[in-house]
């Protein structure tokens, strides 16, 4: 059989389970098999030959798409991670995907499965991909003018919205990624109009555009809520998730939400009374080498439970927030089983939950990135409250941790002894054997060099040296996370912190034991993945 022949045959198994709704294990598998075979550019060609067809057939298309998404995730992923093969066939994939676009004629809804495809893998759709479905939906509208268009689409969600179980969350992401590659003043006009919805939970989620990257959707919400307000009353709880959700925007957008709050507020419907939620478990991973942290909550609401997760990334901030709902306990105790087994996963406090939130919010604030819509489901699942960002500096986390020890606990000695513990830090958790640089500007400096010696020492005396800063933050929130999860009078968080506080003074470290494994699992990991592809499990 042919790689297309093969391609085809699984997209039309995946577009079979799509259809039954249950995704086999092989249909899961199957995007990132063809991602570490290198056979992406052969799916987008599978996928753009059934979609030009006469008579396409949906089910081939949608599998075609679901294993796209799949592809390049796991492309993206690997190639964060320093997999220099991935990031080359992630970017081959989108030069695959921009070609084929512009040089076909692709029906406006395929065109916009590719891009639900790219958002949900969390990339740009790029400007062929746009551009392409501006124009197939201005000839659409031009073979037929008397179409609805944008004006009747809040109620035509309504199976949307009862297939999603009425989670205003859920139902905001799949527009989300739905509607990425659309242009700003579309969006806008989509979000304007879910906000006057009278389906609760299509109106709510309309609430998700605030945290667009882009500030139009959210000005044309706030517009229409507004509008709304001086005609009808508002629910309360409208009132209070605009209030938690104004710490986590740009101050620029604050006197607009502001005056959107003060108009609602004067026409706001009785309170309702909230569920009552209870958290049973806390739990935290410990924080990987690119910087990544994940943060669980069991709750429990009557007789039913319910899964939060929050993944923290260094360089984003919060990245992903979600809630799963409605579990019974066996199902709730496999999750919990299964996250504590995969994963160095340790109890945590709901005070650290807090602290990690808001350090976490600073970043996205900085950064002007706006966190997921999901954060506020979790925020109101665990009754946070308003949650404002504030950051934490690795030395303030670390003289915080340990304040009130004992001063031989603390001084030269105790910190000369935590530097020697470091060595032993991959053997006692598994999480810092992912602890290693990557990226472009690691690979540029490790290519030339033949040697391994002489690549330790390269990393060593040429790239450590400007990132104590960054491997300060990973030791004292390892240290923050172990501590508060200690159910003994284990040092090991106190070696970290000893460690974090000393890489974030700045000085000049004439003898750390944490960079020696740093600079070596770098090596290994550049030499094991740039000369080969990836092999398929």
């Amino acid at each position: 059989m042919t790689p297309r022949g093969a391609v085809l045959q699984i997209a039309k198994m995946v577009g079979q389970d799509m259809a039954r709704g249950a995704l086999s294990r092989g249909a899961l598998d199957a995007g990132p098999m063809l991602a570490q075979a290198g056979a992406t550019p052969v799916l987008v060609a599978c996928l753009i030959s059934e979609a030009s067809k006469k008579r396409p057939t949906d089910r081939i298309v949608e599998g075609c798409c679901f294993l796209l998404e799949a592809a390049l995730n796991d492309l993206r992923i690997a190639g964060n991670g320093g997999d220099t093969t991935a990031r080359a066939g992630l970017a081959e994939a989108c030069r695959a995907v921009e070609t084929a676009v512009t040089a076909n004629s692709l029906a406006p809804g395929v065109l916009m499965l590719i891009a639900r495809a790219f958002a949900q893998a969390g990339l740009d759709a790029g400007p062929a991909l746009k551009e392409a479905m501006i124009a197939g939906m201005d000839a659409d509208f031009s073979q037929d003018p008397t179409q609805p268009g944008v004006g009747k689409l809040a109620e035509q969600l309504a199976p949307l919205a009862e297939e999603l179980g009425h989670d205003p969350f859920a139902v905001h992401a799949e527009l989300a990624a739905t509607g990425a590659a659309f242009p700003s003043e579309h969006r806008a006009a989509i979000a304007a109009e879910l906000a006057t919805s009278t389906i609760p939970a299509v109106r709510d989620a309309a609430l998700g555009f605030l945290l667009d990257a882009d500030p139009a959707p959210g000005v044309a919400v706030l517009d229409a809520l507004v509008a709304q307000a001086r005609r009808h009353p508002a629910p309360s709880r409208l009132v209070e998730r605009l209030i938690s959700l104004r710490p986590w925007l740009p101050s620029a957008r604050h006197a607009k939400l502001d005056a959107a709050i003060r108009v609602v507020r004067a026409n706001t419907a009785a309170p309702e009374p909230a569920p009552r939620i209870e958290v049973t478990r806390l739990l935290a991973t410990l924080c990987d080498g690119a910087g990544a942290q994940s943060l669980f909550a069991l709750l429990k609401t009557g007789r039913r439970f319910a899964l939060a997760s929050v993944l923290i990334k260094v360089d984003v901030g919060v990245a992903d927030a979600w809630v799963r709902e409605d579990m019974s306990k066996r199902e709730a105790d496999d999750i919990i089983a299964e996250i504590t087994g995969a994963t160095e996963a340790v109890t945590v406090s709901i005070s650290f939950v807090t602290m990690r939130l808001a350090d976490a919010l600073a970043i996205n604030l900085a950064r002007r990135a706006p966190p997921p819509f999901g954060l506020l489901q979790v925020t109101e699942a665990l009754r946070i409250g308003l949650l404002q960002p504030a950051e934490i500096s690795p030395m303030v986390l670390a003289a915080q941790l340990l304040a009130g020890l004992a001063p031989n606990q603390t001084g030269p000695d105790a910190t000369r002894a935590a530097h020697a513990d470091a060595a032993d830090w991959p053997e006692l958790f598994e999480t810092v054997g992912s602890w290693f640089e990557a990226g472009e500007a690691v690979e540029a400096l490790l290519r030339p060099i033949p040697s391994r010696r002489k690549r330790i020492e390269a990393v060593l005396t040429r790239h450590l040296p400007g990132r104590h800063l960054f491997w300060a933050e990973r030791c004292a929130w390892m240290a923050a996370t172990l501590k508060v999860g200690a159910t003994d009078d284990s040092e090991q968080w106190r070696n970290f912190a000893l460690v974090a506080r000393d890489l974030a003074s700045g000085e000049p470290l004439s003898d750390a034991a944490l960079f020696d494994v740093i600079a070596e699992t770098t090596v290994d990991v550049f030499a094991a993945s740039a000369p080969r592809r990836r092999q398929v499990g």
